[in-house]
């Protein structure tokens, strides 16, 4: 269970942060449900392009929790241009530290809180 530290650390971050009134962009609706099984109270956007979502977080910060994949990142990159020109930057830090916290055993917002679930259930078993 030690080896997941980090990651159970990132996730206690990005909750804390969404209760401080940081806002959370994800690419779904199932990673929004993925976020909300796992605690994540707080507000979160779904991507509706970069220009929209841009506008409806601009005077927040915000934390960009796309998939950890080619469109993600791309979604990403896009996303802190954007909000840059708002004179704001996201912070990306929290995904990464979470993504590399899973073994590359998956890449996909949506399937953190399963993900999670196992490791609780057989850290339960042993």
């Amino acid at each position: 269970m030690n080896e997941y530290k980090p990651l159970f650390d990132a996730i206690e971050e990005l909750k804390e942060r969404a209760r401080e009134g940081w806002v959370i962009i994800v690419e779904g609706i199932r990673d929004v449900e993925s976020l909300r099984n796992l605690g994540v109270n707080g507000k979160i956007v779904i991507f509706s392009g970069f220009a929209s979502t841009a506008d409806i977080v601009k005077d927040r910060n915000s934390i960009i929790m796309t998939d950890y994949d080619s469109r993600g990142m791309e979604i990403e990159r896009g996303l802190v241009r954007a909000l840059q020109s708002y004179g704001k930057t996201p912070d990306t830090r929290i995904k990464r530290k979470i993504f590399s916290n899973v073994n590359k055993e998956i890449s996909k917002v949506e399937e953190l809180h399963s993900f999670i679930l196992k490791i609780q259930l057989g850290k339960n078993s042993k």
